[in-house]
This record gives structure tokens, C-alpha cells and sequence, in this order.
């Protein structure tokens, strides 16, 4: 009952972002930090390594993983294609489906590419709070990894790719730090899938994934204000539809509110794997207009430069909107590229 007080309380303060001064920052952090560490003691839960697993998939074989870890890293020697990391949020596993089909679209994407499912089920499936204080271990672990491979196998950082969702967002961030701190190189790009909002908005900056975590870190905002987060933070973000409420995500009806409230309830906050899947398959659709609002693009009072969401090379900056369909496929102009049944059907 406690840690479900401090949790609203802080979930409560961690909204409230304007009342909270950027020099109260630190202290209500550490607070929040503080009580989280606590809980996570009370309940004998701390993080621990073997509880970051990692799950391989190629076109060899992508139905089936290979579950590695330190003792079986040869066949990742002098490897000179991507490898993708891809890393679920708050209460998922590597079973989500998002996964299963992401995976599935990079495969397709490109054949020569290794794709790794992270699963950090345990530290993720906690009370809020502490899931997102567990955030940094997990974070340090897949970083251990990443430097390992860069740093023993010949692995080039520059064929590192982070691509997590809500609080994998924010993991890829400290992936990011810890990468740079024990490297003293720049992961090359980071992939945020509407990062976290809650008790990180009102974090001071080096806790929470930024714009410096990587040399490209793309952000693609759907539910922000909620449970993603509603401002820009990294070299390139995408508002999709404004970034904070989708089309066709049932709003919830106060005279239903039994049949209403489950499905809106996280639609906005997982359309924004659904979009970046869609755009892995389809790179040259879901174009994005640099713009200075919401309000600007509405009336197309931009900027003339545009880049399609699924660009993966893009060093562009600044904020990009896009409009999207209320269903699949969501990409207003898509064209024949690669097909969707293709992936479901992988």
C-alpha cells in the first residue's frame, strides 16, 4: 500500500512538469531514486546480470534464437553487418509481438543483418517506479555487452543499432552513456519508440536519454505528455500526428468505461512501434516535415525539408511531423516497397 502512495505521488509530481523548477530537479530525483532503491529492497528484487538475457535471430533461421551471453560471442567476430538490438518496455517480455514482427521487418530489410531480442522480463514487470530506476542496470548490462563485442571481437560500433520502446527508450539512453564512458566513442544511432515520460520528464538531463546518448538519436513521439514523452530530446524527433494522441485509438467513454478504458488506454503509446515497423518495410513512405509545431504543419507553414521516418542513414535534426491513416497501412502514400503480409507471414 505504501509503494503504491509514493508511486502516485511521484507519478502525480512527475507530471506536474511546469510547477517543478529545473533546480529542483536533482533533489526530486534523488527523493524518487531514493524510494524506489528502497522498495526494490524491501522486496529483495535488485538487478542482476543473468536477468538481461539476449536472444539472436538471422535469415539463417529467424524462427528460432540462439540465447547468447559471453561464453559463445565467436560468431560475432569481425562481423561487418548490422546488428540490432531491440528492447521491450514497462511489463514485456521478449515474447511482445511488437518484437516478433520488428525483428521480422529488419530481417527482411536487410538479409545480412543479426537482430538480438533483449529480455529484461523480471526488472521490467515492477512496480513503475522501481522498473524505472531498474532502467540503469539494465542499461549497464546491455552496454557490457556492446563493449565487449566492439572491444574483443572487432566488432565496429558503427554496425550497432538500439532500437527500444517506452522504458527501453530510456535503457537505450544509458546504453548510450555507458557505451561512451567506457569507450570513449559514440554509439552511431539510437532508435526511441515514444521513450518514457513519466518520472523522467522531470529528471535532470544526464539521467534521462538525450540528444548526446548516441551521434544520432531519433526519437518518435506518439503518446507524449502520457505515458511517452511529450517534448523533444533527441538529434531528430518525429511527432507523429502531433506526437501525443493517434487516429483511431478509441477515446475512452464515461458511459462505458468498463469495454472503453483497456484498448485506449496504451493505444497511443504502442502506435509508435506499429508506425516504425510499417516504415522499416516501406522506407521511402512516412514522410515527416521539418517544422516548428504541430500547429505550423497543420496549415503547412514549414520548412521544405522532409525525410521518410524509415530512413536509417538520416543525419538531419530537429522536429519532423507526419500525419498517419487510423489503420494499417498507415503510411498516407504507400507505395509497393516491401509488402506487410510479407511480414506477418515470415
Amino acid at each position: 500500500m505504501w509503494s503504491f502512495y509514493v508511486f502516485s505521488v511521484l507519478y502525480f509530481i512527475g507530471g506536474v512538469r511546469s510547477a517543478i523548477d529545473e533546480r529542483l530537479k536533482d533533489d526530486f530525483f534523488h527523493i524518487y531514486k531514493n524510494a524506489a532503491i528502497e522498495t526494490r529492497d524491501i522486496q529483495n528484487r535488485p538487478v542482476t546480470e543473468d536477468q538481461v538475457t539476449f536472444y539472436l535471430y538471422t535469415n539463417e533461421n529467424p524462427k528460432e534464437f540462439t540465447a547468447i551471453d559471453s561464453n559463445n560471442l565467436e560468431r560475432f567476430r569481425n562481423f561487418t553487418n548490422q546488428i540490432v538490438f531491440l528492447i521491450h518496455g514497462w511489463t514485456n517480455s521478449r515474447k511482445s509481438e511488437w518484437l516478433e514482427n520488428m525483428k521480422n521487418a529488419f530481417l527482411v530489410r536487410d538479409k545480412n543483418s543479426f537482430v538480438i531480442i533483449v529480455d529484461w522480463e523480471d526488472p521490467a514487470n515492477q512496480l513503475y517506479y522501481v522498473s524505472s530506476i531498474n532502467t540503469y542496470d539494465v542499461g549497464k548490462f546491455i552496454a557490457k555487452l556492446l563493449v565487449n563485442l566492439y572491444k574483443n571481437y572487432g566488432v565496429d560500433k558503427r554496425n550497432f543499432l538500439i532500437v527500444g520502446h517506452s522504458l527501453g527508450g530510456q535503457v537505450a539512453g544509458f546504453i548510450g552513456k555507458q557505451f561512451k564512458k567506457q569507450t570513449l566513442q559514440s554509439l552511431p544511432r539510437i532508435i526511441a519508440l515514444d521513450p518514457a515520460g513519466p518520472l523522467f520528464t522531470t529528471r535532470p538531463l544526464n539521467e534521462r536519454l538525450n540528444k548526446d546518448d548516441a551521434d544520432v538519436v531519433e526519437v518518435v513521439h506518439t503518446n507524449g505528455g502520457t505515458f511517452g514523452f511529450l517534448d523533444a530530446c533527441g538529434t531528430i524527433d518525429f511527432f507523429v500526428n502531433g506526437g501525443s494522441s493517434q487516429p483511431g485509438c478509441k477515446r475512452i467513454d464515461l458511459a462505458d468505461l468498463v469495454g472503453s478504458v483497456q484498448e485506449p488506454l496504451l493505444c497511443d503509446h504502442r502506435r509508435s512501434w506499429a508506425y516504425f515497423t510499417e516504415a522499416l518495410l516501406n522506407p521511402t513512405e512516412m514522410v515527416a516535415q521539418k517544422c516548428n509545431s504541430w500547429a505550423e504543419y497543420k496549415i503547412s507553414y514549414c520548412d521544405k525539408v522532409t525525410v521518410p521516418m524509415g530512413d536509417l542513414n538520416t543525419t538531419l535534426t530537429g522536429s519532423f511531423y507526419l500525419k498517419t491513416n487510423k489503420e494499417p497501412p498507415y503510411s498516407k502514400k504507400l507505395s509497393s516497397g516491401f509488402s506487410l503480409s510479407r511480414l506477418i507471414s515470415y
